[in-house]
């Protein structure tokens, strides 16, 4: 599978960490930046790059990392055809997808240690919208809905470079 990763640079240890782990499965990675830890990227560029990268159908799903998961959620769940979810636990990462439908993925390098990031990852990457056994069929379509009404909120995403300060 293809898989768009981004983070700021407190993100980076944690994208890193996931990237060797997705690659080493045979998933194809797409890194929209930051690239290194010598500059500071803004989050809200990060996380339109993802979006835009999702939007132009360069994968169908994408991790972000950053400090708290937070910012990283904010910045890409603004944009309309994205539900970008923070989560801190793999029963978390996976009910994102199987009830949401989320396609992005975003993790806290603060709160989420790099075993525990891959472990999500692979539950978020593995899930698939509505395979819950024993949901009724008026509650599946609660969650079509409901998924449906987030993923048509907000702009589109359009291409941005990533601004960045030097690391104090």
């Amino acid at each position: 599978m293809r898989v768009i990763l981004g983070s700021v640079v407190k993100g980076y240890a944690l994208k890193t960490a996931i990237r060797a782990h997705l690659e080493s499965q045979g998933h194809e990675v797409i890194d929209v930046g930051c690239h290194g830890t010598e500059r500071f990227a803004m989050f809200p560029a990060i996380g339109q790059r993802i979006a835009c990268a999702l939007c132009r159908g360069e994968a169908p799903l994408a991790i972000s990392c950053c400090g708290s998961g937070t910012g990283a959620s904010l910045a890409a769940g603004k944009f309309r055809g994205i539900c970008a979810v923070s989560c801190e636990s793999v029963d978390t990462a996976r009910l994102a997808r199987v009830v949401n439908d989320a396609n992005v993925l975003c993790l806290g390098e603060s709160i989420v240690p790099p075993e525990l990031g891959c472990r999500m990852a692979d539950a978020f990457l593995q899930a698939r919208f509505q395979d819950a056994e024993g949901i009724p069929p008026r509650v599946l379509e609660f969650w079509r809905a409901a998924r449906d009404e987030l993923m048509a909120r907000g702009p589109e995403a359009e291409p941005r470079q990533v601004e960045t300060l030097p690391n104090p």
